[in-house]
């Protein structure tokens, strides 16, 4: 199964990072597309990342109270082969491993391209996002 990569938001203009408050789910546990998944805080308001697609819960990277910069994967879902070609995703991606000190290796992280490239995606015909529903303009479908 393909592993599509949850990663930090862009969460606002002015802001960079954002510390990890609570995981909202288990590894393991099966998710929906945009369900919500972990919950961060910036200094301004405590916001949600979600899930870029439907699957499951395959690695979290990350550790409570720390912080993150935007673009960050933060832990990867199990997918199947259609929800990783909806999202252009159906290359396969390189897991990251941790060292260990619990961060991740940079020789393992995806390729520059590739990060916040599922979150950021949108559709050419409208703008819409692939992990929203289509509006009735849209040629996706």
């Amino acid at each position: 199964m393909p592993q599509i990569p949850i990663i930090m938001p862009q969460l606002g203009e002015s802001i960079a990072e954002a510390t990890v408050v609570q995981m909202l789910v288990k590894t393991g546990d099966a998710v929906e597309a945009d369900q919500d998944v972990i919950e961060v805080e910036t200094n301004k308001a405590t916001m949600n990342v979600t899930s870029p697609c439907r699957g499951k819960l395959a690695k979290i990277l990350i550790r409570l109270n720390e912080s993150y910069p935007v673009g960050t994967v933060l832990g990867y879902l199990e997918a199947s082969a259609e929800e990783a070609a909806r999202l252009g995703l159906d290359e396969p991606v390189a897991v990251m491993e941790q060292d260990g000190d619990g961060t991740a290796t940079s020789a393992d992280r995806p390729p520059m391209a590739m990060r916040g490239r599922a979150s950021n995606r949108r559709c050419a015909a409208c703008r819409c996002r692939p992990t929203q529903p289509a509006p009735a303009t849209c040629r996706r479908g």
